[in-house]
């Protein structure tokens, strides 16, 4: 685990305890023995003195932390300060002309398949929903055998879109390996940028995400995550002659669903 404090750093600041493990082939039990070895409380104290080192703080500051006694109304806030405060950090992490290509592959892709499981499911169907409201030729499959099915039947003019926060999902691995071994393309959306998707990844869309006390990681990835597939929605939607037709038409079936 020193290996990965001493050559990621970056990376060490963003990642929660488990995904810090995940990356370091340990425990999390082993991440909190070697932080008070060196000297400190426990782990997130770790990541504050690296972040510090690194002259970059990436987790909140204090006055947005929630904390037991605030009142829902300065939960409100705060929750909502962070969220904007990780979009903000995602977009200065993000790379412009990984974006770039991604939108193109899609764009040319005969078809599209989106892949998601565990706290990325929401995110995936809502990728789902979107690319098909626009047009394009997609689909996504409901369980993770079904989806390494599907990733086997695709083909070298298809492009398999991946969402995972940590990239390390062995479901979503499998689904990955049965793509690639087919010929698609792979682009990934993920918060780290060493994980085995990347490495499989045609185009890594990597958007880092902090962990926060009192708030689920999969929250921030979440919004996080979202956003960059409402960019890749409408750059796709400007894109795509045949958008503005498939958009009326779709509401045109939403309306009609309403009494």
């Amino acid at each position: 685990m020193a290996r990965v404090l001493l050559e990621r750093p970056g990376e060490a600041v963003r990642a929660s305890i488990r995904a810090l493990a995940e990356m370091a082939g340990v425990s999390p039990a082993a991440v909190t023995r070697l932080s008070r070895r060196l000297g400190f409380k426990d782990f997130r104290d770790l990541k504050v003195a690296l972040a510090l080192e690194l002259g970059s703080l990436s987790i909140l500051p204090p006055s947005l932390e929630v904390r037991p006694g605030d009142s829902p109304e300065q939960v409100l806030a705060k929750v909502f300060r962070a969220e904007v405060q990780a979009l903000e950090e995602a977009l200065r992490g993000l790379n412009g002309e990984a974006f770039r290509r991604a939108a193109e592959l899609l764009l040319q892709a005969r078809r599209i398949g989106v892949f998601g499981v565990g706290s990325s499911v929401p995110v995936a169907l809502d990728a789902y929903y979107r690319f098909l409201r626009i047009g394009l030729n997609v689909f996504m499959a409901p369980e993770t055998h079904m989806q390494a099915v599907v990733a086997s039947l695709m083909g070298p003019e298809d492009v398999g879109f991946f969402v995972s926060h940590t990239g390390r999902s062995r479901e979503l691995l499998d689904s990955v390996r049965e793509a690639h071994r087919a010929g698609a393309k792979i682009v990934a959306l993920t918060s780290f940028s060493h994980s085995p998707l990347v490495d499989r990844a045609t185009v890594a869309l990597i958007a880092p995400v902090r962990e926060t006390t009192f708030r689920v990681e999969a929250m921030a990835t979440r919004v996080v995550h979202m956003a960059v597939i409402d960019a890749l929605y409408v750059t796709l939607a400007l894109s795509k002659p045949e958008a503005s037709w498939a958009l009326a038409r779709s509401q045109e079936a939403i309306d009609a669903q309403r009494v």
